[in-house]
């Protein structure tokens, strides 16, 4: 037993010296001003593009969240949530390729500056940046929940909750503090190699010592709707288009398309993605199922995959759990920077009209890091619930403004008035859904926020009709 803890210590050590030298070799090499800053010059190739957008977007939520939804309701979650991210790969071409061709035009920073500057509308860009900031907070509490959970796990039981999660929030607000996103970029790279490879142990290491004993017992959570129909096809199809909508529009996720050097990157993401997100996506899924056998009645669903891991050889154990670690610190890295972007460039700069020097905006930056960085350690500190509902919650907040983002890039009918009109319907309603200030039976059964696109978008083509478009834009 003790032998095992330091052993996995010492891998996990190691692995958090290595961000640590990263962060301190970025802060000497990286230029004193936003673009450095924030975007790593936008000069990122393909493996480095690739890796830093799969390590964004796999978090406590893939690690944590997806097994213990399937430990619970069964595979369904691999089909409604894991098949439509590996699908995204058709955003990268239809968006991400278009989004970065305007911000190289345009020499956008923030993901609000490319919405304000397309509708002519700085209440647009900062309705964007609110809902970001809104929705961003509790989802890095997620990583930081999830962090302190794994470690917990392994090292057994004795050690408190709040000192473990202390320790992760330090070290991610460590080196994005001082190595901004070049920091963020290549810790991403490492991370997301040590992710695909953690999740590959872990399945076959599961497989070889649970996966023969799996019987007829577990089918009702290998079909579908799930031991208590939870995944009937409207719940499927209302993830699937929930993951579709928000997926570009995560911040950490938009400021990714800003960071390629060329167009090159974008086809590369194109092929490789599905296969990427397929091998991390149906293990945890699974692993999540073949607990029922280890454990058959937990009372915390959100332990299932540390439990599992408990269950290995301690070697083993201890690369999964360095790659669970990975998951959730390469996104909240990744949201506390771009988080930092939108309160120093569209509330300092642009909202409050308070020129700064380019050095003075990248100082700023770290102040704000560390704010929110304490803002979202304040909400782990006593998480509001598991972390499969607060994802699906800061989910639906990302996805509202949808329909704005697609008349931006594809729709020149579109008018400022339209776009207005749309978003603060399709967010009003979402916000009022999530909120319980309207009826739930309005929804239909469907996610809050798939109805409030499906209203948003008819306000939005509807003003855009009856209004004149800008000719000269």
């Amino acid at each position: 037993e003790m032998s095992d803890t330091v052993l996995s210590l010492g891998v996990v050590g190691v692995y958090l010296l290595l961000l640590a030298a990263i962060g301190w070799w970025s802060y000497r090499r990286s230029g004193q001003d936003p673009v450095s800053y924030f975007l790593a010059g936008r000069g990122l190739g393909s493996l480095a593009l690739t890796l830093t957008t799969l390590a964004t977007l796999l978090s406590a939520f893939t690690f944590l969240g997806v097994p213990a939804d399937a430990y619970t309701h069964g595979l369904g979650i691999f089909l409604g949530v894991g098949v439509t991210t590996a699908l995204i790969s058709g955003l990268f071409f239809w968006v991400g390729y278009r989004v970065w061709l305007a911000a190289r035009h345009f020499g956008f920073i923030t993901p609000s500056e490319f919405f304000g500057h397309r509708f002519n509308s700085p209440l647009l860009a900062l309705l964007y940046c609110l809902s970001a900031l809104t929705f961003t907070a509790p989802y890095i509490s997620i990583q930081i929940i999830g962090g302190a959970r794994t470690l917990a796990a392994v090292l057994g039981e004795g050690i408190p909750y709040w000192p473990l999660a202390v320790g992760v929030a330090l070290v991610i607000l460590g080196y994005v503090l001082f190595g901004g996103s070049q920091a963020v970029v290549w810790t991403d790279v490492v991370q997301g190699i040590i992710l695909v490879v953690g999740m590959g142990v872990a399945f076959v290491a599961v497989a070889l010592s649970w996966g023969q004993e799996a019987g007829s017992q577990l089918d009702p959570w290998l079909s579908l709707p799930g031991p208590q129909g939870r995944w009937s096809w409207q719940t499927l199809l209302g993830n699937q288009l929930l993951f579709l909508m928000a997926t570009p529009l995560f911040p950490q996720f938009f400021q990714r398309f800003y960071m390629a050097k060329s167009a090159r990157p974008f086809q590369t993401l194109m092929v490789v993605w599905p296969l990427l997100i397929l091998l991390v996506f149906f293990p945890a899924a699974l692993i999540g199922v073949w607990g029922r056998l280890a454990f058959p009645d937990l009372q915390q669903p959100d332990q299932i995959m540390p439990l599992m891991l408990q269950t290995l050889p301690s070697g083993v154990a201890a690369v999964v759990i360095t790659a669970a670690l990975a998951a959730l610190m390469s996104t909240a890295d990744s949201q506390l920077l771009t988080a930092s972007s939108l309160v120093t460039r569209d509330l300092v700069v642009t909202l409050l009209k308070r020129p700064l020097s380019p050095h003075q905006e990248e100082l700023l930056g770290r102040w704000v890091v560390l704010g929110i960085g304490l803002v979202s350690f304040a909400i782990a500190v006593r998480p509001p619930g598991l972390i499969a509902q607060i994802a699906t919650w800061s989910f639906q907040g990302n996805a509202m403004l949808f329909p704005l983002l697609i008349a931006g890039l594809y729709w020149k009918r579109a008018t400022r008035a339209g776009a207005v009109a749309g978003a603060l319907v399709s967010s009003g309603l979402t916000l009022g859904w999530l909120a319980g200030l309207l009826p739930q039976a309005w929804t239909g059964g469907w996610l809050p926020v798939i109805p409030a696109v499906v209203v948003g978008t008819a306000v939005l083509v509807g003003v855009s009709l009856l209004t004149q478009p800008d000719r000269e834009r």
